[in-house]
């Protein structure tokens, strides 16, 4: 055999068996090595350089606001993910090449978790849970399986599925892992933890990651975050610690410079050397031209470290340097502004100034920081109390020029238009100035509280919309001239005989000069001097409206001391301001409750004091009540739906005609529950009774009791209407002279009645067969409903009655009808469908973790589930129990959803652990039954087995 017919044979051989290895059925070495080493080079490692490369772009993305403390992991959006989608298709592809051609290759579980971290990335996390779950349930690798069930607790945290993400955590709890899946687990617990709200355990896991790193970037990120998160919780050693730590390890530029920027603030002082070493530390940084772009943020945190030394002129005065310097990060300025609202609030109590900087923050504050909610709400609070501080100093300036002569009136209004006058002349000076030197855009306005911010000349440089000592100076003096007005075109002119309800300090219009109009300097100057004058109080009836306007302002003023700003002794100080200036306010008894508590914390005989004036004076007020009894709110918040039911019970005999029982239902939600939600309802009903049971006569006494008891009742529309079309029968004699016959009641199948209201039929007959014993202390108060006759005189043939015109009456949130049935039948809970559906939870009282429960939900659903326009309603359960119930949702399903949901970090008990309580949805038939078996084990069973 020749040469060449030997190496022919040779390679037809090896081709042989290289194609006989490619089959995947076969299991010989050599055609597992073939799989292993195609599935490995020609899918896997290349989709895992691409996942890399994927990986270290979204990184590379990342703008960290080192303001705030650093994310775990970088975010990821529709945008990332729209950025990253072409190279996450073809991570896919490459990875399923190996699933597709080399099944057999020891690769496939390692492709898989592949194709779940790309679905991850592109924010399909459904699909990547169940490929992470197959990955776990498939691969005889352990440390594949551990990096598949770190990715699905990670894929659990963005579900919002913490319980999942805990189960997750707690098997890996039994595992021993890899350095790099101990370090990734540490990390998703420390996510899991820092959603959750817990700052103690998230420190605990992050420092349990480090050790763990291999890339020395990615461990310089994490200590930021673990230094950044000791400095919040204030252990500055070991703060200090890291953020040097960072600098030993040569970091990104931007890591060591906030590094070096945040050792300053934790570093201990001793004596008055530390404070000059660390002034001068920061001196040096402002001076190097690297850190030329950060140079705001460098002056905010020299204010912050003269804030720690109560310096606080010299840290605003670094702070308006924050303000007028450029600098590259975005959100310095909001910072800035925030922080000095925090000082004026917090430390130097100058509210309107605190209110100036709180609302230039928010209008530049990013709204997907944590604390953006608390800024924002802080500057509400101010500006109700700024709205309010000026009323009363307005109207107090009013009232003593309206005191003085004539003569001396007039001289000082001049004396103030001059001065006005001037400071307008110079302020236009400046503007003139400043077109010419654009660069030096600032602002003349003084501050009446001396502020820092402001100097004589203003020359810091900065632009008058961002300056907020000008714009709270500006808006003062605007109020103080104009008044409180709406944001609205010709807002001038709208003022003008609309001065009836409040009487603002403002000025008259003033005629704008025109092309052919010009006006004298004489001219408007008198202008202003008779805008002044007549928006002084000087008749009785204006005098009585400012009065009247600095009393409500006192009385809201005292309140926010109180109840927003935590300010008690200021508080005291205005509501006791209020009753001297006032002594017959309409909010007297309240503003003496308001002093009883105030005193209770540190003065007892004060205490007493108001204890005894509650009691005396106001013996038949909820106050009273109060002062006994600090836990009677919750009861009668309990009374009040049994008085709904009542009601709902008096309203279906109403409507059946059976008007003797309704009457007798409604005298005794007045005797039972005098203090309910509902007087006004019940009083309507009572007057409708009265025109179909009694004389003419009657109902008019009736109708004009309701006027003067409930002038605000959304019911005195039709009690107007009724009583006008009385007084027109009473023109024409048309009035019956007699009761009208009493009719016979109407029957309603029982069949046909929904479960609800056969329940409040039971409680109706009941309340008529065998009514409670009544208390003797409620039988009376101010505000009790006036009874109804339960006595009903038949007539003859009537004539035309005013009872053919009347109106409906008002329904409550259910109807009852009229025959009751049995009530142990008619109490079982039923699944039938519902058209609304509660959400309900019961919990302990006395838990401190459902402390201000009610408006934590009150401020959820309003963000989450605007749309279902919930009311939320906390009444007392049982001895130690209180019930939050939220209605009403039309949909089951809906209701459902909400329930499960609260068990998400978002929710306000969803991060509540060691507690127990009970949450359930219920029908609003269902819902009146379990209010009266209160047998919250047997709902909680048919619920489990019906929904």
């Amino acid at each position: 055999m020749t040469t060449l017919n030997k190496y022919a044979l040779l390679v037809f051989t090896a081709l042989i068996l290289l194609f006989s290895s490619c089959s995947v059925e076969r299991k010989n070495p050599l055609s597992k090595a073939y799989h292993n080493t195609t599935a490995h080079y020609n899918g896997y490692f290349l989709g895992r350089e691409k996942m890399n490369a994927v990986e270290k772009a979204v990184q590379d993305k990342m703008v960290y606001d080192y303001s705030q403390v650093l994310p775990l992991y970088p975010v990821l959006d529709s945008v990332t993910a729209k950025a990253a989608a072409a190279d996450l298709e073809d991570v896919v592809k490459k990875a399923s090449f190996p699933i597709q051609w080399h099944k057999n290759s020891k690769w496939i579980d390692e492709c898989y978790l592949l194709i779940g971290k790309a679905r991850f990335y592109q924010l399909d996390f459904n699909d990547a849970a169940k490929t992470f779950k197959f990955v776990n349930t498939s691969s005889p690798d352990k440390d594949t399986q551990h990096e598949a069930l770190v990715w699905l607790m990670r894929t659990f945290l963005k579900l919002e599925e913490m319980d999942n993400a805990q189960s997750v955590s707690e098997y890996l709890r039994k595992e021993r892992l890899n350095k790099a899946n101990a370090r990734e687990l540490y990390l998703a617990r420390a996510q899991y933890h820092r959603i959750l709200g817990d700052t103690t355990a998230v420190i605990q896991n992050l420092a349990l990651s480090i050790p763990n790193f291999e890339e020395k970037d990615a461990e310089s990120r994490a200590r930021f975050t673990l230094a950044q998160l000791y400095e919040a919780t204030k252990q500055d050693k070991e703060a200090y610690q890291h953020y040097s730590a960072i600098l030993k390890r040569n970091p990104p530029y931007d890591l060591g410079f906030f590094s070096r920027l945040n050792l300053g603030q934790v570093t201990e002082l001793t004596n008055n050397q530390d404070m000059e070493r660390i002034a001068g530390y920061y001196q040096r940084l402002l001076k190097d031209e690297k850190n030329k772009e950060y140079r705001d943020k460098i002056y905010y945190e020299m204010a912050q470290f003269e804030f720690r030394q109560k310096q606080y002129d010299q840290g605003l005065a670094y702070l308006k340097q924050s303000l007028k310097t450029p600098g590259a990060l975005p959100n310095q300025r909001a910072y800035s502004y925030c922080l000095a609202g925090e000082v004026y609030f917090e430390n130097l109590n100058k509210y309107d100034l605190a209110e100036a900087y709180y609302d230039s923050a928010v209008q530049v504050y990013p709204q997907q920081a944590q604390d953006f909610e608390v800024v924002q709400e802080r500057r509400t609070i101010l500006g109700e109390f700024v709205q309010n501080y000026t009323t009363i100093q307005t109207q107090d300036s009013l009232q003593r020029l309206a005191k003085l002569s004539e003569a001396e009136r007039m001289a000082l209004v001049q004396q103030l238009v001059q001065r006005e006058d001037s400071v307008q002349q110079a302020f236009t000076a400046q503007q003139l100035q400043q077109q010419n030197t654009p660069q030096r855009r600032s602002s003349t306005l003084a501050n009446r509280n001396g502020d820092a911010f402001a100097t004589a000349a203003n020359s810091t440089g900065v632009f008058y919309f961002d300056n907020p000592t000008a714009m709270a100076s500006a808006r003062s003096e605007f109020q103080r001239r104009w008044g409180n007005r709406p944001s609205q075109d010709f807002w001038r002119t709208r003022i003008r005989g609309e001065a009836t309800q409040q009487t603002p300090i403002a000025q008259a219009e003033q005629t704008e000069p025109t092309d052919t109009v010009q006006v004298s300097p004489e001219a408007r100057m008198q202008a202003q001097v008779q805008a002044y004058l007549q928006n002084i109080p000087l008749s009785t009836a204006d005098l009585q409206r400012s009065e009247k306007q600095v009393e409500e302002a006192l009385f809201n003023l005292g309140n926010i001391y109180s109840q927003k700003l935590k300010d008690p002794a200021k508080a005291t100080k205005t509501f006791e301001e209020l009753l001297r200036r006032f002594p017959n306010t309409e909010h007297a008894a309240e503003t003496s409750y308001s002093l009883y508590l105030l005193y209770a914390r540190n003065d007892e005989a004060q205490k007493q004091a108001y204890y005894t004036k509650i009691k005396q004076q106001y013996p038949s007020s909820i106050y009273a009540r109060l002062v006994d009894d600090p836990a009677y709110m919750s009861k009668n918040a309990l009374e009040n739906l049994d008085a709904h039911i009542l009601y709902d019970s008096a309203y279906t005999y109403y409507e059946a005609q059976d008007y003797q029982k309704a009457t007798a239902l409604l005298n005794k939600v007045a005797s039972l529950y005098p203090l309910n939600d509902i007087p006004d309802k019940i009083a309507y009903l009572e007057a409708m009774l009265v025109a179909r049971t009694q004389k003419p006569e009657m109902l008019r006494q009736q109708l004009l009791r309701f006027q003067n008891q409930y002038p605000n009742s959304t019911l005195l529309p039709k009690v107007n209407t009724l009583l006008a079309s009385y007084t027109s029968l009473e023109e024409r004699n048309q009035l019956r002279d007699q009761a009208p016959p009493k009719p016979a009641p109407m029957q309603q199948p029982t069949a046909a009645l929904t479960p609800e209201e056969k329940v409040n039929q039971q409680l109706a007959a009941s309340a008529t067969s065998t009514p409670k014993p009544q208390p003797a202390a409620e039988k009376t108060t101010p505000n009790q409903p006036l009874p109804a006759t339960a006595e009903v005189t038949p007539a003859q043939q009537p004539a035309e009655t005013i009872s053919e015109e009347l109106p409906e009456a008002p329904s409550s949130e259910t109807v009852a009808a009229e025959e009751p049935a049995t009530i142990e039948d008619e109490l079982a809970y039923q699944a039938t469908p519902d058209s609304a559906y509660y959400f309900v939870m019961i919990y302990p009282t006395d838990a401190p973790a459902f402390k201000e429960v009610q408006p934590k939900y009150t401020k959820y659903n309003n963000t989450y589930f605007r749309a279902q326009n919930l009311q939320v309603e906390s009444v007392a359960f049982a001895e130690g129990k209180t019930m939050l119930v939220m209605r009403a949702f039309t949909d089951l399903k809906v209701a459902q959803s909400f329930r499960i949901k609260q068990m998400t970090a978002q929710a306000p008990v969803g991060r509540i652990r060691g507690v127990e309580f009970t949450t359930f949805v219920i029908s609003s038939a269902n819902y009146q039954k379990f209010m009266q078996k209160k047998d919250v084990e047997t709902y909680l069973a048919f619920f489990k087995n019906n929904y």
